[in-house]
């Protein structure tokens, strides 16, 4: 059921050679999952205290690669724990709440055309971001399967922040394409919520 067309598998020969060079190292998967959630908090830093866009996106395409590298080194390390996962989610949610707070101090006093208070459209970008995630981990609850379904999963919505700010450090584009954003969250979140429905619907019958 998952979706198909994901960076994940874009990136993974990347993700996996960083993985392979960590575990030689002697990274642990715990430790990449804090070294992923250090870049966050840079990347919050930069935008905040600097303003500086091109820094954030490299520091937040960072934190999505690391995002994936954690669980390659799991897996090639075969070690794969309960814990593991339940760590990677809080931080993944915790990293990304970081993420769009230096969004919204950033762009606190922008206003869309005249009547789109910026502030209200991240927070909401940000409470359907956190809500994609949450249906997709109470549905597996439910059913057995993998409910990775829309557009903008974990990985996308980290790509997209990065472009748009690449662009915006050229460009003064920042507070429309972070509009876009806000639906585009916002399709995803509701394109699972009534797949979901319909499935237990479906159940319950």
């Amino acid at each position: 059921m998952p979706s198909k067309f994901r960076l994940r598998y874009f990136f993974k020969p990347l993700v996996n050679q960083i993985a392979k060079g960590f575990i030689r190292i002697g990274i642990t998967p715990n430790l990449a999952t804090i070294i992923m959630f250090c870049f966050s908090i840079l990347s919050f830093i930069v935008i905040i205290f600097y303003r500086n866009l091109l820094f954030f996106s490299i520091l937040v395409f960072i934190t999505g690669i690391m995002d994936g590298v954690d669980g390659a080194i799991a897996r090639l390390t075969n070690r794969i724990t309960i814990f593991g996962g339940f760590f990677d989610s809080i931080m993944d949610r915790t990293s990304e709440f970081f993420i769009f707070l230096g969004l919204y101090i950033y762009n606190q006093d922008q206003i869309l055309w005249n009547c789109f208070d910026i502030k209200v459209i991240i927070f909401i970008s940000f409470l359907a971001s956190i809500m994609i995630s949450y249906t997709r981990s109470r549905a597996e609850v439910i059913f057995k399967g993998d409910f990775d379904i829309g557009l903008m999963a974990r990985s996308e919505r980290l790509f997209y922040i990065v472009i748009i700010s690449l662009i915006s450090s050229f460009y003064n584009l920042f507070i429309l394409f972070l509009f876009i954003f806000m639906w585009l969250v916002l399709g995803t979140f509701l394109f699972r919520l009534i797949k979901i429905y319909y499935m237990i619907k479906k159940s319950d019958n």
